[in-house]
C-alpha cells in the first residue's frame, strides 16, 4: 500500500485551502504541506496499525485465528497476516506438570489475568505458570519444549538461544 498518493491528498487540501488567499498565503501553504509531509505518513501509519490491532483483538475470539501486523517500507506499507502457531504449555525444569493447586482470586483480578492470557494467546493455566516462574526467576520461553527455562540470578542470566 503506498502511501503517496494520501499524502499528496493531504498537500492537495492544503493547497486548495490556500488558494482562497493571496500569493503570501499560498507561499505559507505551500512551505506547510511539505513540513506536514512526514507528520502525515507516522498519522497514515498509526491508523493503520490501530486498525490492524483492533483487527487482531477480534480476531482472538476465534481459535487459531490469524494476526495482522503492519509495518513501513520506505513508502510503502507492507500488511502481514501472519498463523498463530500453537502453543505448548511450559513449566519451570523441576515441576511435576500434572500437580494442581487451588488458586482464590478477587472477581478483578480473575478478569486481569485471562485478559491477560488471552492478549498473550495462552490459557489461563499457562499464563500463570509462566507468571509463577518469572517471579521465581524462571524465564520459560514461547515455543520452548515443557520443561526447558532460563534462571535469573542477580545480573546474570544463563540459559540459551534459539536462532
Amino acid at each position: 500500500m503506498q502511501l503517496s498518493p494520501y499524502v499528496s491528498e493531504v498537500q492537495a487540501q492544503l493547497r486548495a485551502a490556500a488558494a482562497l488567499g493571496d500569493d503570501a498565503t499560498r507561499r505559507v501553504a505551500d512551505a506547510l504541506s511539505a513540513a506536514a509531509e512526514p507528520a502525515t505518513r507516522l498519522a497514515v501509519l498509526a491508523a493503520v496499525t490501530a486498525a490492524a490491532d483492533e483487527i487482531t483483538a477480534a480476531l482472538l475470539d476465534s481459535p487459531d485465528a490469524p494476526r495482522v501486523a503492519v509495518r513501513l517500507d520506505g513508502d510503502e506499507l507492507q500488511i502481514e497476516v501472519r498463523a498463530v502457531e500453537p502453543v505448548r504449555e511450559a513449566a519451570p525444569d523441576d515441576a511435576d506438570p500434572s500437580a494442581r493447586i487451588s488458586l482464590r482470586l478477587s472477581e478483578a483480578l480473575k478478569s486481569d489475568v485471562e485478559a491477560a492470557a488471552k492478549a498473550d494467546a495462552v490459557s489461563v493455566n499457562t499464563w500463570l505458570v509462566r507468571a509463577a516462574g518469572r517471579a521465581l526467576g524462571h524465564r520459560s520461553r514461547p515455543g520452548d519444549a515443557p520443561g526447558t527455562s532460563t534462571r535469573v540470578s542477580g545480573h546474570r542470566i544463563t540459559g540459551w538461544v534459539n536462532g
